[in-house]
Formats: structure tokens, C-alpha cells, sequence
């Protein structure tokens, strides 16, 4: 059987949800791949196909171990002994020997070949991961990387204690808010040990937008209320701390200092304040803190005098030409090219792979362009092969690019 890791960490990161870094699911796939014990039967050579996982798969399984629906994961797994080609499993397309499998709980992803079943992929179905999502709350996090280079959580905590922070944008649960915005500090400020996450949960797709369309209208939401006062905390401990907000975490951080700003409400004739217009100590308010914004959803226009009048120095804003976040959502562009380009490619931000999505990953405009050509997911569609032709012979005449 063919058990190239390269293929299944491709595979894994085209067609699954993957849990953790691209790079920690490669380092996982690098490793031996395990036989599958199962916890009822704990039989060595069991009747069948014989089950194996590949390095991710089987970090996955362990981690799933500790909760209460991990009978259904070992349930499904002990079927693919007996029946890994049944009626209820998908093939991948233009495949005749990779499927997935569900059942109430989970999915597995897996190739077969020669008696032989390797699962690479195990994650839960989209409401049960959901259900989990929503259990998790508005935290701090003392967040370090392993041994192996890895991001991991160390402890939950009630204050910054590091020089750098961050805070998510939204469809983000803390296991991917952890090693995600871990990759934007990383591109930022380069080789870092540890960061402070304030991780803001997700409640689910409409759920999050509507806790930035609140946001973005001045109507304060509990999480950016939560936020405000580790702003406030943090600058009262006189610690300068150098901020990342990606997504939905830009509309959280400009909407907090707003509510700072205005004396901890979100009413800007609050004593008549105004939004910091008539404050006092102009620049002062929050002068400890600095901030990159990455894919932000927030409008720029609107937030920079908010950051002048604390005292907030904003350090880089930084965007894919066809992110649709910030381009449209944040409405912080008028070149038509990047307009019309995230309107094309605004399939990859909402079920893109993580390399491919203009979105998810801070990336150069070049880097992106060759994970689109190489990179594991679906590339381009015709439409956008058309767009990326006529881009790359306007480009080659070398314009100069006047709007933002």
C-alpha cells in the first residue's frame, strides 16, 4: 500500500477540517503509522481489514480518547474492519479507493489497498463541533510553543504577561484561534516562544456575524466589553504590549478603545465625550499598546482617529489584494481589480483550503499565488482562471496601482 505521508497530508488539508497547524499535521504525518486497537475488543489481530492510522489520524484518536463520545469514533472505526466499502461511505471524486464514513458523531477519511485500511483524516460532524464550540468563553491564554515547535496552550490566565498578544476573528474555536493566530505573530515579529491569546469564541457563522455587525454599529457585544477591560488592565500595568487582530478581532479591538474612549460605554455622548473628541488626556489613554491589523474587518478609516485619541499606535495593516473581509466587509478599498477580485474568489475565504484562502493565513501576494498553482485544494475555478490570465498580463506592463 502506497503510504507516501505527502499524500495524506495533502489529502488531509484539501478535503478535511484540519485541527491543528499545517505544519504539525506534515511533522504528525512524518511518523509511523499506528494499528488501531480498539478499547472493546483491545484485540491485536482482529478478523478483516486490518485498520491503521497515519500520524494526524492517530493524534486526533488520542486526543478524542478523553471525551464522552469517543465510543462512537471507536464504533466507526471497528466497522471499517468489516465493511469499509459500504453503502453509506463517499468516494472521492476521481478516486477508486479513498472515502469518508460518518456516523452520529464522527467522519474518517481513509484510502484502501490490498487488505489494508489507513485512515488519515478524523474529525466530528459539522453540529457536534459546533455544539463544542459553543461551550467555550471569552479567555485568556498563556500560549508557548512545545518541544517540537508546536503551539500549545499553558494555562488559562487573568492578565497579559507577554510582550506580544492576540486576539482571533470569528469560526475560530480556541484549538484553532491557538496554533492560527500562533502563524500571524509568527509572520509579524518572526521567532517568538510564547503570546497571550484573548481568544473570542465562536458561536457559529451567522452568530459571529452578527456579533460584528453589532460591533461595527457601536452596539457594544459582551466580548469586546471583555476585551476592553484586558485593555484597560493591561495598560494599567504600564506593560507595552505589541497586539495582532485578525478578522473579526480587528472590529473587536477598535470597538473596545471606542468603548474606552467614551468612559467605558458604548453611548458616545456618554458625559460628551464623543468618541475621545473632547478627552483630556489625548494619546494617553492607551498608549502602552501598539497593533497590526491582518485580513481586518473593521474600516480603517473610521478606527484610525479612535487609535490617535488613545494613544494607540497602529504598526501595519495587512491584507491579501482579494480578501473579501476586509476589502468588502470592511469596505476599505475602491480599486476595482481587488473588489471585483474578492468577489471571485470569496468561495476560498468560506470553505477554502487553510494554504489557498486569501484569508486565513497572512501570506505574500506571491506566496499565495503559488499555493493557488500547488498548494493542497480545489485552485481555481474557471472564472478565476480567466481573472488570474488577464491579471498576469496587466501585471507584466507594470501599472501603478493609485487606489488603496
Amino acid at each position: 500500500m502506497d503510504t507516501s505521508q505527502d499524500i495524506h497530508t495533502q489529502l488531509l488539508l484539501k478535503h478535511g477540517a484540519v485541527q491543528t497547524s499545517p505544519q504539525h499535521a506534515a511533522m504528525l504525518n512524518s511518523q509511523t503509522n499506528k494499528k488501531f486497537i480498539s478499547t472493546i475488543d483491545k484485540t491485536q489481530n482482529p478478523a478483516g481489514y486490518k485498520v491503521t492510522l497515519t500520524g494526524y489520524a492517530g493524534f486526533i484518536l488520542a486526543r478524542e480518547s478523553k471525551t464522552s463520545d469517543y465510543q462512537s469514533l471507536d464504533d466507526l472505526l471497528r466497522q471499517l474492519r468489516a465493511i469499509p466499502r459500504s453503502t453509506s461511505a463517499s468516494i472521492l471524486k476521481g478516486s477508486i479507493s479513498t472515502f469518508k464514513l460518518e456516523n452520529n458523531a464522527y467522519r474518517v477519511d481513509y484510502r484502501i489497498a490490498s487488505g489494508e485500511v489507513l485512515v488519515y483524516n478524523i474529525q466530528l460532524i459539522d453540529k457536534l463541533q459546533k455544539q463544542r464550540d459553543r461551550l467555550e468563553q471569552a479567555s485568556l491564554y498563556h500560549v508557548k510553543r512545545n518541544g517540537q515547535g508546536v503551539w500549545q496552550i499553558k494555562t488559562k490566565i487573568d492578565k497579559v504577561s507577554t510582550t506580544y498578544a492576540a486576539v482571533n476573528g470569528q469560526s475560530n474555536n480556541l484549538t484553532k484561534a491557538t496554533w492560527l493566530m500562533g502563524a500571524h505573530l509568527e509572520y509579524e515579529f518572526k521567532n517568538l516562544q510564547e503570546y497571550t491569546l484573548f481568544h473570542n469564541p465562536s458561536v457559529g457563522g451567522i452568530g459571529d456575524t452578527w456579533e460584528s455587525f453589532r460591533d461595527k454599529m457601536g452596539i457594544t457585544t459582551a466580548v469586546t466589553r471583555h476585551f476592553a477591560k484586558v485593555l484597560a488592565d493591561t495598560q494599567a500595568q504600564d506593560n507595552k504590549t505589541q497586539w495582532i487582530a485578525h478578522s473579526q478581532g480587528g472590529v473587536i479591538f477598535a470597538e473596545a478603545v471606542r468603548y474606552l474612549l467614551n468612559g467605558s460605554s458604548s453611548w458616545m455622548f456618554n458625559k460628551w465625550r464623543l468618541n475621545g473628541l473632547r478627552a483630556q488626556d489625548k494619546g494617553k489613554l492607551l498608549d502602552k499598546h501598539s497593533i497590526v491589523f491582518h485580513g481586518n474587518a473593521n474600516n480603517n478609516l473610521r478606527s484610525k482617529p479612535l487609535f490617535s485619541r488613545a494613544g494607540v499606535k497602529v504598526l501595519a495593516i495587512r491584507s491579501n489584494d482579494y480578501d473579501m473581509v476586509p476589502n468588502i466587509i470592511g469596505m476599505n478599498t475602491l480599486n476595482p481589480r481587488k473588489i471585483l477580485g474578492s468577489v471571485l474568489y470569496s468561495n476560498h475565504v468560506m470553505s477554502g483550503s487553510v494554504s489557498q484562502s486569501p484569508h486565513t493565513l497572512m501570506q505574500s501576494q506571491e506566496s499565495w499565488r503559488h499555493n493557488m498553482d500547488n498548494g493542497p485544494g480545489k485552485g481555481r475555478n474557471g472564472i478565476q482562471k480567466v481573472f488570474n490570465k488577464i491579471e498576469t498580463s496587466i501585471n507584466k506592463k507594470s501599472t501603478p496601482n493609485y487606489l488603496p
